[in-house]
């Protein structure tokens, strides 16, 4: 494999990677290479885990907040909540820094779209999904080692691509069955330096919003897991 080469924004400092999307936390430190300094997972939400990971990561590198010129952070789709935590977090570091700092971007559904494609060279047409929302979902298509943009579908799409391989990534509890074809795939926000070409420079912290609405009429129901 051939390593992505290295973005030109990761040369101008000591870049830190922080990523809520999951049912865990995970924060690393990269160098100008690309390669990680230093990394770690917390199994718990950022609520609970995000400052006890970033403290792990700089003790071990021996840097200090201030000395971050370059915040990575996962846009999503995931976690709502924990996007929302991890970007606050960026946000005011940002601010508190003295030194002009860089914001740069990478989508979890685009890393993990590229990893698959790595890992699975031998499917040619395939749909990666993760949850949205009750009978909806964010999904890729993979095409002859190459991805599309991320769509919103509904339970009717994806049914009608039963003749897909179907890769799914879990990313928050979901009110919904996934369909028993479907391959798990686990989050690896570690393997991030195998796909530094999906990185982009924002001018603040931004989330990725899905690209569907749905509108139904409110039911005094509670919702439960299906079964």
């Amino acid at each position: 494999m051939i390593k992505p080469e290295v973005p030109s924004s990761l040369c101008k400092g000591k870049s830190l990677v922080v990523d809520g999307s999951n049912t865990s936390v995970f924060t690393g430190l990269l160098g100008t290479d690309g390669s990680w300094i230093a990394k770690n997972s917390e199994a718990t939400s950022p609520l609970e885990g995000l400052f006890p990971s970033v403290e792990k990561v700089l003790q071990f590198a021996q840097f200090k907040i201030s000395d971050i010129r370059n915040f990575i952070y996962c846009e999503g789709p995931g976690s709502i909540l924990g996007l929302r935590l991890c970007a606050m977090a960026i946000q005011t570091w940002g601010h508190l820094s003295k030194s002009t700092i860089n914001y740069i971007a990478y989508n979890s559904l685009e890393l993990t779209a590229t990893l698959v494609i790595q890992d699975y060279p031998e499917v040619h047409q395939g749909l990666l999904i993760s949850d949205w929302k009750k009978n909806a979902w964010n999904s890729i298509q993979l095409t002859e080692g190459k991805f599309s943009t991320i769509t919103t579908i509904d339970d009717q799409s994806l049914n009608d691509q039963k003749d897909k391989p179907l890769f799914y990534l879990p990313q928050r509890k979901g009110w919904q069955k996934v369909p028993q074809r479907a391959s798990e795939i686990e989050y690896n926000p570690q393997r991030l330096p195998e796909a530094l070409q999906l990185l982009k420079e924002t001018k603040k912290v931004r989330l990725y919003a899905s690209n569907m609405n749905l509108f139904k009429k409110w039911i005094p129901q509670r919702h439960r897991a299906q079964v």
